[in-house]
Order: C-alpha cells, then structure tokens, then sequence
C-alpha cells in the first residue's frame, strides 16, 4: 500500500506541474487523429465493399454455369434413363462428358455423378468408384444429407477430399427425373471446389489491409481465407459469429443469390495501422512536441523519483525475505512443537500466511522422480490456485517433496482427489488427514512410513535423510536437525540391526560425536536397538535444547559463518555474484543459506553486502581522488544517483560531503 500511495504522489506531481500544459494540444491532436481515422475507414469500406461486389459478380458465373450443367445432364440421354434410347447408361459416356464439362470449368476441380440407386456408383472423369470408397476416402461427408435433398435445386456442404489431403467444397446438384406409373429417379451432380481454388477467388482484395472473406451457404460458413486454425469457424451453425462477435471487426455482407453469401471482416486494427500513411507526418511533429515536453518537465523529477524506486525496491525485498525466513521457520516447528489453537506458534503461522486454522490438515510426501512431475504441478501449482486449498512446501531433503496441505473442502473431496491422484501411477505418502492441529505431527509420520512401504524401502539404507542431516547441521540449523533425527530415529526401529549400526555411526560423525560418549567403549556386536534408540533420544533432545537457546537468547552457533563471511568479502563485486550461486557453492540451498546467515548475523546477505560496500566506498573516498561515478561504478551500483541516496541513507551524509569532512580533518 505504502509503494501505491508514494507513486500516485509522484504522478500527481507531475500532472499538476508539467503535463497540464499539454492538454490543449493532445485534445486537439487527438480530434484531428479521429476525423482522420474516420474518413480512413469510409473509405476502406467502400473499397472492400467494390471488391465484394466484384467477387460476388464472379461467383454468380460460375453458379450461372452450374445451373446450366444441371439442366443439361438432367435432360441428357447420356445421364438420365428416361431419355436414353438404349439402357442402362453407360458409365464410359458419362465420364467422357464429364471431362468435357471438366476442362472448360476451371472453376471446378472435378465433378462427380452419383447413381444411389442399386448400382450405388459414382462416375467421374477419371474412372467408376464403389459408393463406399468415394464418400470414406475421395470426398467425405454425410451421404445422409443427399435424402434431404431431392427437392432442393442446388445444396452446398463442406467436406475433406482425397483421403484428408484436403478440404473444399461441394455443390450438390440432384436430379430428379420422373418416370412411367409416377415413379420417380433421382441421381446426383456433386461440383468439387477445393479451398485453395476458393482462395484465389477470395483470399485477397489487393488492399493495403488485411481482410478475412467467408463464403457461406444457408448460415453455413464453407470456406474462409483466415489463417491459421478455422475449425472454429467451419463447427455448427453460424460459428464465424461465436468466433468473431468479442473482436473489434468491421463487417461487411454480400448476397450472391441461390443461398450463398460472402462475409467480409476487417480488423479496426487494420484499418488503423493501413491509415498511418495518412498522417505519419503529422503524427511525428505532434508525438515530438509531446515527448520534448514530458522530457523537459520530468528531467529534474527522473532523478530523484529512481533513487526512490530503488530504495523502496530493495526495502520491499528484505522484507519479502523476512518473511519467507518467518514462514520457513514456523512450518519446521510444527514437525517438532505441539501447537494449539491460539497459542503463540498458531499466532505466527496465520501471520506468516500458513492456514493452520482451516478445517483439515495432512502432510504429502513424494519423491522428486520424472513420474512425479505431474504430482508437483499438483501441488506446487494448482492446488495453490483453488482458494479452498493451500499447499506448503517444507524443505527437508533435496530429493524429495514434503508439503503441508490446509483445506477447507471436506473430508470425501480430499480423499477422492487424492485417491484419484495416486491412482496415476505416482510414488506418493498421504499422512492421516485431521482436523486437529496438535497431531499435525503424526501427519507427516504416517506419509513418510506410507512412501517408503509404497516404495518397499523399509530396509533401504537413508542416504537422503543423512544428506539433509549433514546440511542442516553444518548450518547450525537445529530445528531442522530435530525433524530429521527424529526421521533417523523411527528408521532405525524398523531396519535391521546391522544397518541401524551403520545409521548411528554415520550420525555420530555428522554430528562430531564420539561413540565413547554414549557407549562406555562397547563393540558394535554388544549394543541394542534399545540403546540406539536411547542415543538418538539425546541428540534430540540436546539439539532441541540448541533451538530453544537460539530462540531465548540469539546465541547462535557460528559453525563455518566465518567461512561464509570470507566468500562475501572475496566476492562480492564478481558479476555473478548472488545469493543462488553462493549457495550452490556451499552446497546448500538459498533459503538454508539466507536463515543461517540472518540467525548467525543478524542482518540480511544483501544488508550485509550494502554495508561492506560501504566501508569500501569510505575508504576510497577518504584515500583516492576517483569521481563518486567511478566509485559507484567499481562497487557495482546502477548508477551514481543510486550510490549517493544509499550512502546519504546509511551515513547521514553525501559521498561529497564526508570526502570534503575527512580532507578537512587532516588539514
């Protein structure tokens, strides 16, 4: 809200004070655009409507001609039995007449004639088809339609010709021929247009814009010269309305008799920018004027206003990290503390965003494997987008997800979504789903024993969990450390004797630990599960005495801080210098990296390179004569103005002033 409120300010500043003065200008600059927007696209539609007018005209030809075939082969002796003197009709006839028509059509790509009757043939110019295998592979459409049609003179379909290859359309002729006792002979002329004939026709005004035509019949779009996917288009009953009606087109009708129409669409985009032409000149002069303007009134007002942007954006990224490090610490709390409704940690998790308060909670668990991506999408993605449900990440282990889902849907919902989810075949561990927050605990114990029974891993040795141990105890992280030796503990229990030795040792020397400490000097043969167990039951306890220090007191360990430190102070004016890549060189991740360093220094890593930055800068201001823009430049600030307002911030003083401050002092 606070970042709003200071931009509206700036805003307002600069409308009152400067661009005020250019509203005359843009009103009138503005008016002239409009008249001649409008007078542009008068006469666009005048054009688009001659060159409908001069396709439509072509268009009615060619049904003209149509029309005349029609009428030829209906009173033929070569098409029709009622006037062939010697039936039946000769199929080799028909395809020569055919070709006849063909060639000096080139309108048409190729005409069918189609006998329904019991030969259930269809001839052409280039041989005799079986009913079956024209309309399944050279012209597919619903041959139901023909029975529609015997009393129509002409009907147009739209169809995929030749095996797909293609699509067109076609025109569709019947011929009904009365014969003796008032019976009646119906056969078919099929006229076959492809689409790309039609786009000769129709797919180009030769205007500066572009425009989309739609040649339809009956309110059925047949054929249209839009680009790309027109299935939309050519689907159902009027769909270039459904598919257009939310675009800003300008439209425009043309009747071309016997049921055909074409539609003309031009984009007001298109007109728009075909206009430019128009006033382009104009336009430049008046966009210059405007841009001196702004220039000169914001030219002081630039300056200042980008040191606050830059102030405000790096106080606005502490603060987002202060509150992911808050988030991150209480979702490890609730796998070690008992929470309860009201108490302090339930207060910080609603703070922190974390809806512990809603109607159920449970813990998934799963490993990142190539079969799970879909399951991270899931939970990582769209369970975050459904309002009801909201899915917390907890970073344990590098290679396996662990989240804590709050729901609000009910108890039958969760349980067949995630029915239905590990039905697909993913490796997935789905604690016991409660409505009670102090057994969240148990949640996560359950999804992690469910996954390693799924995975028949019970005996595997945890090479996964001791990598996550060694990680959180080399950051002094003890929270973290709890959650994982409490994992430690419980699989200890359920392997073999042989490996829970191998278990305990590994974590003695994680931890630095001496087996003397524990063991009174006893063989590997000597000591039980039992005392195992009674082991990792100390270290818990002694890193939890670790947690409730560092919480009390800020005593934290400095375990390899040093170490970190001396990274900083050697790198931090490399160009690839930051967070994510010091953390992959510590072999740790940024969140792990950036709450140890806050816990251990109580600063940010971007507070504590601003302020080594700053000592740096001091020195070279105090013991060199470099310009403050060649000092801002060596400690990597954007540029000087940034330099000095964070100098001025931290110092109370400009880099100018405390050099001339520090000169004087020696004089």
């Amino acid at each position: 809200m606070e970042k709003r409120d200071k931009n509206i300010s700036y805003l307002r500043f600069v409308i009152t004070y400067n661009i005020v003065l250019l509203i005359p200008l843009l009103i009138v600059s503005f008016s002239v655009f409009y008249m001649v927007h409008r007078q542009h696209y008068r006469k666009i539609m005048d054009e688009t409507a001659v060159s409908a007018e001069r396709q439509a005209d072509y268009f009615k030809q060619q049904i003209a001609v149509i029309c005349a075939y029609n009428a030829d082969c209906r009173y033929s002796k070569i098409y029709s039995r009622q006037y062939s003197a010697n039936p039946p009709v000769s199929y080799l006839e028909i395809a020569e007449d055919l070709k006849k028509k063909e060639s000096t059509f080139p309108f048409v790509d190729s005409m069918y004639y189609y006998f329904p009757d019991e030969e259930r043939k269809v001839v052409s110019s280039g041989g005799t088809f079986t009913e079956d295998l024209f309309f399944s592979r050279i012209c597919r459409m619903d041959r139901n339609l023909l029975g529609k049609m015997e009393d129509i003179g002409l009907y147009a379909v739209r169809a995929e010709l030749y095996e797909g290859s293609s699509m067109g359309m076609v025109i569709i002729c019947p011929l009904k021929t009365w014969m003796e006792k008032g019976k009646s002979d119906t056969q078919y002329l099929f006229y076959v247009i492809r689409d790309s004939k039609l786009m000769e026709q129709f797919g180009g005004s030769g205007m500066p814009y572009e425009d989309i035509t739609m040649v339809s019949f009956q309110d059925q779009v047949l054929f249209s010269s839009r680009k790309g996917d027109n299935r939309a288009l050519l689907n159902g009953s009027r769909g270039w309305e459904q598919l257009l009606e939310e675009k800003d087109y300008y439209r425009n009708i043309t009747d071309m008799e016997s049921g055909f129409s074409a539609l003309t669409f031009v984009s007001k985009e298109e007109v728009s920018r075909s206009a430019v032409s128009y006033f382009r000149g104009y336009g430049i002069w008046i966009l210059c004027s405007v841009a001196v303007g702004i220039l000169l009134a914001l030219y002081y007002s630039r300056k200042k206003y980008q040191s606050f942007r830059s102030l405000l954006d790096n106080n606005e990224m502490l603060e987002e990290e202060r509150n992911l490090l808050r988030a991150e610490n209480c979702l490890y709390e609730l796998l070690t503390k008992e929470v309860k409704p009201g108490d302090e940690l339930w207060e910080r998790c609603l703070k922190s965003s974390i809806h512990i308060n809603r109607r159920h909670l449970f813990f998934a668990v799963f490993p990142k494997i190539e079969e799970n991506r879909e399951l991270y999408e899931i939970f990582h993605t769209q369970m975050n987008d459904y309002s009801a449900s909201t899915a917390y990440r907890i970073v344990l282990f590098e290679e396996m997800y662990v989240y804590l889902v709050c729901s609000d849907e009910s108890m039958g919902d969760i349980s067949r979504r995630l029915e239905k989810i590990s039905g697909s075949g993913v490796k997935l561990g789905v604690g016991r789903i409660t409505s009670d927050v102090g057994k969240i605990r148990f949640s996560y114990e359950e999804a992690r024993r469910e996954l390693r029974r799924e995975q028949h891993e019970e005996q595997r040795f945890p090479g996964q969990e001791l990598k996550a141990l060694k990680d959180a105890a080399g950051l002094a992280d003890s929270v973290r450390t709890v959650i994982l030796l409490t994992e430690l503990k419980e699989i200890v229990s359920e392997v073999k004797e042989s490996m829970a030795l191998c278990i305990t040792w590994e974590v003695m020397h994680i931890l630095n630990r001496e087996p003397e400490e524990f063991f009174d000097g006893r063989g590997d043969g000597e000591l039980t599960k039992e005392e195992l167990s009674v082991f990792f039951g100390r270290m818990i306890e002694e890193q939890a005495a670790f947690s409730q220090d560092e919480e009390g007191n800020g005593n934290y360990r400095k375990k390899n801080i040093a170490d970190i430190l001396d990274y900083i102070n050697g790198h931090y004016l490399d160009d690839n210098f930051t967070v994510k890549y010091m953390a992959a060189c510590f072999d740790t991740s940024v969140s792990n990296l950036s709450h140890f360093f806050k816990k251990n220094m109580q600063v940010s890593i971007s507070q504590y390179v601003e302020k080594i930055k700053l000592e740096r800068a001091k020195e070279l201001l105090a013991d060199s004569d470099k310009k403050i823009s060649e000092i801002a430049q060596l400690l990597r600030y954007g540029n000087s103005t940034v330099f000095i307002e964070m100098f001025k911030k931290y110092e109370g003083i400009t880099p100018g002033g405390y050099r001339e401050k520090i000169w004087k002092s020696r004089m």
